[in-house]
């Protein structure tokens, strides 16, 4: 972009959208964030400090918004694009650069995603109804496909946005703790609650220690329904792990203030990065099956084809059951 060209930018604008090509991607709503900088002559609105003269970055953050979450693309690159297309040919932008990541999609990266140059002239004409708006003249409404007015068509683009917010994926969480298990798990639960709402919780089970010599733990499972994708959420639980104490440069068997686990994501069977595995393997001990099969005793295991319910009925501890303790998380 010339640098002699003044710039109107938007910034950090996130929006929540059904975006990738997996199977689970398909299924969930992801945040994505948006950064423009859009080529536009200040000198008129500076000249007449009339906001109608102006570039309504306003205006182009709800069109962006309406447009980003009611699609599904597959590749960032597409949405990049389409974007692109919809801020040069409905409002007064001669030429922009557009900047689309992807929080979350890499382990150990903050953000992956693509950053665009395009100028109106390169862009596809738009259709008869859909001409380059005026800078002051509400683009954001008149851009709705089919609109007469804004007022009569607004409702019809939130309805589909409402759909995708309810987009979510339920996940069964395994949880413990043996240093000041009651306080830890409890603040758990509670960040979670705080996160994601409603929370199905089984019986608190004490069980010993696994591997080490060390204080008993205290185990249950938490149930969420998660809007965020997996890497996303097991990258929050450690997040929230570290926040209750846990040194997680420790990776060996020992004590743990918190330990978190996913053990399903819906019926998604996936490999990571890591030792990131759906569902994951502690599924063999007795602490994290015994209290699967109390909240969700229906549920089949989308890798052996059988219920939470008949595989603890097959589980050599079965008559032998950890002891339940009185906890209310």
């Amino acid at each position: 972009m010339d640098k002699a060209v003044d710039k109107v930018f938007i910034e950090g604008l996130e929006i929540h959208a059904l975006i990738g090509i997996y199977d689970w991607e398909r299924r969930i709503r992801q945040p994505l964030v948006f950064d423009l900088e859009m080529a536009f002559d200040n000198r008129r609105p500076a000249n007449s400090d009339a906001i109608a003269d102006t570039l309504d970055y306003k205006a182009i953050s709800k069109r962006l918004i309406a447009f980003v979450s009611t699609s599904s693309y597959g590749l960032v690159e597409t949405l990049a694009e389409r974007c692109a297309q919809v801020v040069l040919q409905e409002f007064e932008v001669a030429h922009l650069r557009l900047k689309l990541s992807k929080p979350g999609a890499v382990r150990g990266a903050r953000a992956v995603g693509v950053v665009i140059e395009r100028s109106r002239a390169d862009m596809p004409r738009p259709a008869a109804a859909g001409a380059p708006v005026a800078a002051g003249a509400q683009p954001a409404a008149a851009a709705l496909p089919g609109a007469a007015a804004a007022a009569s068509k607004a409702p019809a683009r939130r309805r589909p946005a409402a759909k995708f917010r309810n987009a979510s994926s339920r996940a069964y969480l395994s949880l413990g703790s043996n240093i000041k298990p009651e306080q830890n798990l409890r603040a758990a639960v509670a960040a979670l609650r705080e996160r994601f709402g409603e929370v199905l919780l089984s019986p608190v089970y004490r069980t010993a220690a696994v591997g080490f010599e060390g204080p008993e733990f205290l185990n249950a499972v938490a149930v969420i329904d998660s809007d965020i994708h997996p890497f996303a959420l097991n990258d929050w639980l450690h997040a929230l792990e570290v926040a209750q104490g846990r040194d997680r440069r420790d990776a060996s068997y020992s004590n743990r203030p918190l330990d978190i686990d996913i053990i399903y994501f819906g019926d998604l069977v996936l490999d990571g990065p890591g030792d990131f595995q759906l569902p994951r393997p502690e599924l063999r001990h007795a602490f994290v099956l015994k209290p699967l099969a109390d909240v969700a005793p229906d549920f089949v295991d989308p890798i052996r084809g059988a219920t939470l319910a008949q595989l603890w009925a097959a589980h050599p501890q079965r008559d032998t059951p950890p002891p339940q303790v009185e906890l209310e998380l």
